[in-house]
């Protein structure tokens, strides 16, 4: 009888995970960790402990991976006399305490930030120990003042994403934004939907999306009407408009080359002709005469060239370049003080950015009341874009217009995405 094998320990599939570069410990020990210094801090503070953070910690901890997305949110309806709801600080605190410089995202929901809490979070955004490359700060109470002192420019070194919707912080708190933000060449996400907007905003916007790599803009739910819509995007029209000259000479140059080249090869097949019947009369030789203008071998083959390898992505490029412009639900129409003139510019300069820029990407002007000019001036945008094959938009209007209109912008411009607005917020009404 064969003999019985011996029973062996059985290997692990995929074997132990590598620690992160730099590491001297395992991820598990470490945020398991930073979780008892949560936990320290909340009971310091007097804070509730955020039951999805806690979660996430635990589950990162127990599986040994590193927590990287760290998100806040409140425990509804509750109320104690002694200790308050989820709080931004205790995160802020233990972060700091434990030097983790793993941290990649925050996202903090619902919850108040005090001005003193938004102020230790913007000395941990200045420490380029944390590398923060997204930040949302929804619904948080922030004032004018939080904001400005949010994105000072030593505040923002590794920020690729700053969301702060549903903070109502007014022209003032927008203002001060795009200063704090003016030289940024990292930021490429800017998400202020329903923060009470006006008009002096869009100035401020358009110079910081003009001179910044900002590139994706979501602005829905203000009031900047068409005045503030125009500052926003005349500068990046212009830019498409001169863009678009640049490519048509380019055509121009590429044409004469081919005809040139055309003519040359023309040339050469002449040239080669007249020879090869001088190659005719060395054919009729005996092959010992030939062989000694053939005699060169085969050549060897070499080895292969090594692949080289891919270079890193360089910095975004910084200019009046927009890709993604969302500003439904602003006042665009012909009601405002001022504009009976101004939808009809405010849509010729969207017609021109429609047609002429080659990155444009997506356009949500919903819930604005364009009229059937400013359908019309949408459509033969998106059909000129179509003509100079340059790539799709995704376009998106309110059906208040010609239903032929409507229908083309349809079809030439779907498969937008909006933004879920949030239940029961949305923009106040204007007083009379």
């Amino acid at each position: 009888m064969p003999g019985k094998k011996k029973a062996g320990k059985k290997k692990k599939k995929g074997g132990k995970k590598k620690r992160p570069k730099g590491m001297l410990e395992d991820p598990g020990v470490v945020v398991k960790r930073l979780y008892k210094s949560y936990l320290d801090n909340c009971a310091k503070k007097k804070s509730v402990v955020c039951p999805r953070l806690k979660s996430s910690m635990k589950d990162c901890y127990e599986n040994d991976r590193l927590i990287v997305k760290f998100i806040l949110e409140p425990i509804p309806d509750f109320s104690d006399p002694e200790i308050k709801n989820v709080s931004v600080d205790p995160v802020i605190a233990c972060i700091r305490h434990e030097w983790y410089r793993y941290i990649k995202e925050l996202h903090v929901w619902d919850v108040p930030i005090p001005h003193e809490q938004l102020a230790n979070l913007a000395l941990m955004l200045e420490k380029a120990v944390y590398p923060i490359t997204r930040l949302d700060l929804v619904d948080c109470n922030l004032e004018a003042i939080s904001a400005t002192r949010l994105v000072q420019t030593s505040s923002v070194l590794f920020l690729t994403s700053l969301c702060l919707d549903y903070n109502e912080f007014g022209d003032d708190g927008c203002i001060g934004l795009c200063k704090g933000l003016q030289g940024n060449t990292v930021l490429l996400s800017l998400s202020l939907c329903y923060c009470d907007l006006g008009v002096k905003s869009g100035s401020a916007l358009g110079d910081l999306i003009s001179t910044t790599a900002i590139r994706e803009v979501y602005l829905n739910g203000n009031n900047l009407e068409a005045e503030g819509a125009i500052e926003i995007i005349k500068l990046a029209a212009d830019q498409a408009e001169v863009e678009s000259l640049q490519r048509a000479e380019q055509k121009e140059q590429k044409a004469e080359q081919e005809a040139l080249a055309l003519l040359a090869e023309k040339e050469r097949s002449r040239v080669k002709t007249a020879l090869s019947e001088g190659d005719k009369e060395d054919n009729d030789k005996p092959s010992s005469a030939r062989s000694s203008k053939s005699g060169k071998g085969k050549k060897k083959k070499g080895k292969g060239k090594k692949k080289k390898s891919k270079e890193p992505p360089g910095p975004p490029p910084v200019g009046p370049w927009i890709h993604k412009l969302h500003i439904a639900d602003n006042g665009i129409d012909s009601y405002g003080p001022g504009s009976n003139y101004g939808p009809v510019i405010a849509m010729r300069l969207f017609r021109q950015l429609l047609q002429h820029s080659s990155c444009f990407s997506e356009l949500d002007l919903d819930d604005n009341l364009i009229g059937d000019l400013g359908g019309r001036d949408i459509m033969e945008g998106l059909k000129a874009r179509k003509e100079e094959d340059l790539p799709g938009v995704k376009v998106s209007v309110t059906h208040r217009m010609n239903g032929d209109t409507f229908d083309e912008i349809v079809k030439l411009g779907s498969g937008l995405q909006k933004k879920k607005k949030k239940k029961g917020k949305g923009k106040k009404k204007k007083k009379k």
